[in-house]
């Protein structure tokens, strides 16, 4: 039997960030790798604090990257290593995740978007990985520039039910990580050195987030543009359940 789609392809919401002084940007990559999968990439800006209303009007999310979170949302004391904190931004996102998460629209949580999403949940994160962690893996160099290295996928994951791999070779760019995970997340990949890199929801298969940034190299690697097929396809099946509840109701 063919797979029903959507008459239109969904609709996919990207948060945007202030960039080199530009107030509303984002890297060009992510609206890549959702335009690859069959999406239509919206942005909106970090003053939007309208969560209803941005859903209401999209059929997934992708939390972006950027800056950290203010620790204030996490109730920790600011490490001296927090940079380009946006409290509004923080806020407005996540209020976003939560929502989300309640409408059970889909979302892919991308570096500081799975940071957003296991705060949203209850979590908070690691300040700063070179002082908590060690060195043993560099997860971002002292020039900002990402760098590569490998995760293990663990097995009987979404992640891994997605990539069909055991390991992966990912574009890193952070110094913040999950520490104590929110209860309703569950580990799928982790760096050699303990780090949480990937992270799904058992009770919510529509949210997902990695720690890494699959859009650096989405169009040179199938198994990272697999991870913007992934959140493309749950939004055309959340469009196809609802025009079936419509027409079941009429």
């Amino acid at each position: 039997m063919d797979e029903i789609l959507p008459p239109e392809p969904p609709v996919i919401a990207l948060s945007a960030y202030e960039r080199n002084g530009e107030p509303f940007s984002l890297a060009p990559q992510y609206a890549a790798a959702v335009c690859q999968a069959g999406g239509l990439p919206v942005l909106f800006p970090p003053q939007c604090p309208e969560a209803r209303i941005i859903l209401s009007r999209c059929d997934a999310l992708v939390l972006t990257g950027g800056g950290d979170i203010s620790p204030e949302f996490y109730r920790a004391t600011c490490d001296e290593s927090v940079y380009m904190v946006h409290p509004d931004r923080d806020a407005a996102e996540i209020a976003l995740a939560r929502e989300a998460i309640a409408r059970r629209i889909p979302v892919l949580g991308i570096c500081r978007g799975l940071q957003i999403i296991n705060v949203a949940l209850g979590g908070d994160l690691l300040q700063d990985l070179p002082k908590n962690i060690g060195t043993r893996i560099c997860h971002r160099n002292n020039d900002g520039d990402p760098i590569m290295h490998e995760v293990i996928v663990l097995p009987d994951t979404l992640l891994g039910s997605i990539v069909r791999r055991e390991t992966l070779e990912i574009s890193s760019w952070h110094h913040q990580a999950i520490a104590n995970m929110a209860p309703s997340l569950r580990i799928n990949a982790i760096a050699e050195d303990g780090v949480i890199e990937a992270v799904d929801m058992p009770d919510n298969p529509d949210i997902f987030a990695v720690q890494w940034h699959p859009e650096h190299t989405a169009a040179g690697d199938p198994h990272q543009q697999a991870l913007f097929n992934w959140l493309v396809k749950r939004a055309e099946r959340r469009i196809v359940r609802t025009i079936e509840r419509q027409e079941n109701k009429s």
